[in-house]
Order: C-alpha cells, then sequence, then structure tokens
C-alpha cells in the first residue's frame, strides 16, 4: 500500500496549526531489484586481474577506457569495509573515446596512505569532454579525504582533493556529483563519517581543491564493516535542482534534501521509520530503489 511522507514544519510564531505539512516522498513496496532488469557488467580487462579484493573495475567512455585499485596492502588496519587490505594503487587505461587503448597509468601513493574504496567513480567534473576519477584516499594520521584524478600529458595526476576527515580511522562515503547550487557547475557530495555523526558535504571543484559550501547533520550511506557503497541516490527532475536521497545515522528513515537559494538545506521529506535497515539504494527514473536488511523492497520516488 502506498505511503504518502510529508515533511512537518513546527511553527516559529504563534498560529492556529501546530505545523503545517509538504508532499515529499512516495513509498512503495516494489518487487525485487524494483521489477528493473539486471545488467550483467562488462569483463574488466586482463590488466585488471590483479585488483584489490571485492574492488570493481569501472569501464569509461570518454577517455579512460578502465580504472581500478591495486597493489593490496594492510598497512592501514581500517575495516570500515570489511577488511584491512586496502590498495596503494591506481590504474587506468586510457582509450575510453573510441581511440586505440594506450599503455596502463599508474598512480602510486606513500607508505602512509591508502585508497580506502572498492570502486573508483569515472565522471567529467569540469565537462571538458574528458573523464576524471573520483576516489577515497586515507591518511594514517587524518583520516580520509575525496581526490579527483585525471589524465594530463599522458600521466595520471591529482587534481583536487577535499580537507580530510580529521584524524586516523575516521573514513568519509562519495554520494555522487551534480549540479547542487545551481551555478552551471558539478559539484561533489560525500558523506563524512557516516557511522559516527554523519555530515552529508557539498564541495565545489576548484582545483586544487574540493572546497566545502554545504553541510548536512544525521545522515548515513554506509554500514561499518559492509562492503557496500551504495547507500545512496542523487535525484534529478526538470526545473529542479538535486535533491539527494540519504539514509538517516540509523539507517531506518530517509532523508530527502535539496541545497536551494539563498543557500540553506530544504528537507523535503523525513520518511517514517522503515521495517528494516535500508542496505542499498540504487539510483531510479525519478528516486530510488531501496533494498531492506530483511530482504524487502521499496521504491521511493520524489513528488515535488
Amino acid at each position: 500500500m502506498r505511503q504518502y511522507i510529508s515533511l512537518l514544519f513546527f511553527c516559529a510564531l504563534q498560529c492556529t496549526a501546530p505545523f503545517a505539512a509538504a508532499m515529499g516522498l512516495m513509498i512503495d513496496s516494489a518487487a525485487p531489484h524494483c521489477g528493473m532488469a539486471s545488467v550483467a557488467p562488462p569483463a574488466p580487462p586482463a590488466a585488471a586481474a590483479q585488483r584489490l579484493d571485492k574492488s570493481q573495475a569501472v569501464r569509461g567512455s570518454k577517455d579512460i577506457a578502465w580504472a581500478w585499485l591495486g597493489t593490496p596492502t594492510n598497512r592501514y588496519p581500517h575495516k570500515a569495509l570489511g577488511s584491512v587490505t586496502h590498495a596503494a594503487s591506481l590504474h587506468v587505461l586510457p582509450g575510453g573515446d573510441g581511440t586505440r587503448a594506450q599503455r596502463e597509468l599508474v598512480y602510486t601513493l606513500p607508505v602512509h596512505k591508502v585508497f580506502e574504496d572498492l570502486t573508483v567513480r569515472l565522471v567529467d567534473i569540469d565537462q571538458d569532454g574528458k573523464d576524471e576519477i573520483i576516489v577515497v584516499e586515507s591518511d594514517a594520521a587524518r583520516g580520509s579525504a575525496t581526490v579527483v584524478f585525471g589524465i594530463k600529458n599522458n600521466a595520471l595526476v591529482e587534481l583536487a582533493r577535499s580537507p580530510y576527515a580529521g584524524s586516523t580511522f575516521r573514513w568519509l562515503n562519495p554520494v555522487g556529483v551534480a549540479d547542487f547550487d545551481g551555478d552551471g557547475k558539478l559539484d561533489v557530495a560525500t558523506v563524512i563519517t557516516p557511522h559516527i555523526g554523519g555530515i552529508l558535504t557539498l564541495y565545489h571543484y576548484r582545483p586544487p581543491k574540493l572546497e566545502p559550501f554545504a553541510r548536512a547533520m544525521d545522515t548515513s550511506n554506509h554500514r561499518m564493516g559492509d562492503p557496500e557503497q551504495d547507500l545512496s541516490a542523487i535525484v534529478e527532475l526538470p526545473g529542479l535542482r538535486p535533491t539527494v536521497i540519504v539514509p538517516d545515522m540509523g539507517l531506518k528513515a530517509l532523508h530527502a534534501l535539496r541545497w536551494e537559494a539563498p543557500g540553506r538545506w530544504k528537507e523535503l521529506a523525513d520518511v517514517k521509520p522503515l521495517s528494516a535497515r535500508a542496505q542499498r539504494i540504487t539510483p531510479i527514473p525519478g528516486g530510488g530503489c531501496v533494498l531492506l536488511a530483511d530482504g524487502s523492497w521499496l521504491r521511493v520516488t520524489l513528488s515535488n
């Protein structure tokens, strides 16, 4: 049965009713994967055979053919993703734009850092027709940062990075990329410390920095020790700024957050407690497909 979930705004001044309501999300019970056919990922190249265990090789369509994480190491014993083994190198095969694949490019971290991630995210963040790579890097003393890499002069180089999360074992999990503030440029969204007071943070891409400009509390897009990192979705509807659908800290309710002019968060809806913890959120047109820990599925749709 469809539930219509509304955000309740408490009156700040004297008023007849204790609060007013505004429609934000619709939530339905759904078939597995919300009835959408699953597509098997393409087979990775032979060069990616030695990638980090349980990590993904990602196929590109612009100047990057494939990208993945390699050189497994145990030098940073944090188990946010379920293992103390992390990657020490980032690998790229250029040529995803249809040109002939070139030699493999490798970026290797110093001994006090690792890539604390299981996937790389390919996106043309500066909209120049070439892909950049977004990945989580962790420092032994300062914790994690969101870092952007790209190909320059036939080499894999760092382009921009966020501030670190603050100290050893303080981790973060990216949400994705969209034009959240409506200035025509793409921004990066990340949840900082999703296990301990998660903060949804938006960054402007201003090389060599990712500069934070918006933060929202009580958000989490990851369960400690779980290799699943897809626990949030960005919804883009015509004429509206992008909305982030992300669980609360307990993973038992959903936020729908939009950054609106003149520069503040608008909570479109705060979903009533779910029957079980959210385990994965897959973006679908107009919303997200939510897998719960009890094996049931929900279709969540943005209504405005």
